[in-house]
């Protein structure tokens, strides 16, 4: 529905736009009128619109929601990368502690003659290493945080610290991927968009269709307007001139330069290229869940056999810390038994965060609660 004003100056010879009569002066008018417009019929296409984005809202959640997922996931590996880096520390600290407790030693034992000058500075040296390595950490450790925060979009101005979970060995059995997949299936967005695109893309399908069917529309409309020309006054001449009108229009489309024909054939397309673009995302799908589910037999096999490893490297370490305390070994040969615990330490802690993110990413996968505890 749309309203119109107007007015209008003409001179000489015309037609009056109010009484449609011929005549050869100056002529002022006004016109006003308010026209409407129902469309009563027009092949559903109205009706198959209004569904059609209902669908998109229901798909756009699907969006939202895959969007979410993506979040959880980020902030679940910069959750694991931070206590990665925190225990970190606690090696530097054990390792440097240690290395205090060895230079007390060597230096007693230098006063006593025992060992050289070169043999302490070996010791000193060892120890401001280890040192620093504390310092490294905790700077990896802080920048890791930093990114977890801004991934939280936590303010700068706002003090933030995670909490520091001690993770405990993954011992859980590691569900079938058949099985996951099947359940990612039905938990996961991913391929319940294609599902909702192609619900979508076939109603459009059914708009292309209805551009062949006839439309039946209904006009109306309610005039009135004044004329100098009349001799009545300016309210009366809009109240006489007042008239409504009413009509039925039937468009029936007969050619159309292939229109029609081109958004069907366009709209098939599309649907055959969704049912591809959702193949292709399965496979995807698929394909990530065969990795994580590797990757997690893998890593829970390796922290196994990496904590063994872990744990009799730091018994021969601390053996070895006891005889070169009596003078039973060289200070090369207490630096690679410490390297040799530090290097199965690394192994075991790293195989340990693996297994839990992988594990993790498997309850992802089937819609479960994620948890690092």
């Amino acid at each position: 529905m749309s309203g119109s004003v107007s007015g209008g100056v003409t001179n000489g010879s015309s037609i009056d736009p109010i009484t449609s009569d011929f005549v050869n002066k100056t002529i002022l008018s006004n016109s006003y009128g308010v026209s409407g417009n129902v469309v009563l019929y027009q092949g559903n296409k109205l009706n198959l619109q209004i569904e059609k984005n209902k669908m998109l809202v229901s798909q756009s959640q699907l969006y939202q929601k895959q969007a979410e997922n993506n979040i959880v996931l980020n902030v679940l590996e910069a959750y694991l990368q931070a206590l990665y880096y925190y225990e970190g520390i606690k090696i530097a600290e054990y390792t440097a502690s240690s290395s205090a407790q060895e230079l007390k030693m060597a230096q007693t034992k230098y006063k006593n003659g025992a060992i050289a000058r070169l043999d302490l500075a070996d010791v000193e040296t060892q120890n401001a290493q280890n040192q620093y390595s504390i310092v490294s950490n905790q700077n990896l450790y802080n920048q890791q945080v930093l990114k977890l925060k801004q991934l939280l979009e936590i303010s700068p101005t706002i003090d933030f610290q995670i909490e520091k979970v001690t993770l405990s060995d993954v011992m859980n059995s590691i569900p079938d991927k058949q099985q996951v997949f099947a359940e990612a299936r039905e938990q996961l967005p991913d391929l319940k968009i294609y599902d909702a695109q192609n619900e979508i893309l076939n109603k459009e399908l059914e708009i292309s269709k209805a551009g062949y069917k006839p439309s039946l529309s209904l006009n109306a409309g309610l005039n009135t307007g004044y004329s100098n020309s009349m001799e009545y006054a300016y309210l009366k001449q809009l109240k006489s001139n007042f008239n409504k009108s009413m009509s039925v229009s039937l468009n029936i489309p007969i050619v159309s330069r292939k229109q029609n024909i081109t958004d069907i054939k366009l709209a098939k397309i599309n649907i055959e290229q969704n049912d591809l673009d959702k193949l292709s995302t399965e496979k995807t799908l698929y394909s990530s869940i065969e990795t994580a589910w590797q990757n997690a037999v893998a890593n829970q096999a390796q922290q196994d056999a990496a904590k063994v490893a872990r744990d009799n490297a730091k018994l021969a370490y601390e053996l070895a810390t006891k005889k070169y305390e009596f003078g039973g070994l060289t200070n090369t040969e207490l630096a690679v038994s410490r390297n040799t615990y530090l290097t199965n330490e690394q192994s075991y802690i790293q195989a340990k965060y693996m297994a839990v993110l992988y594990h993790q990413l498997l309850n992802f996968y089937q819609g479960k609660t994620l948890t690092v505890n």
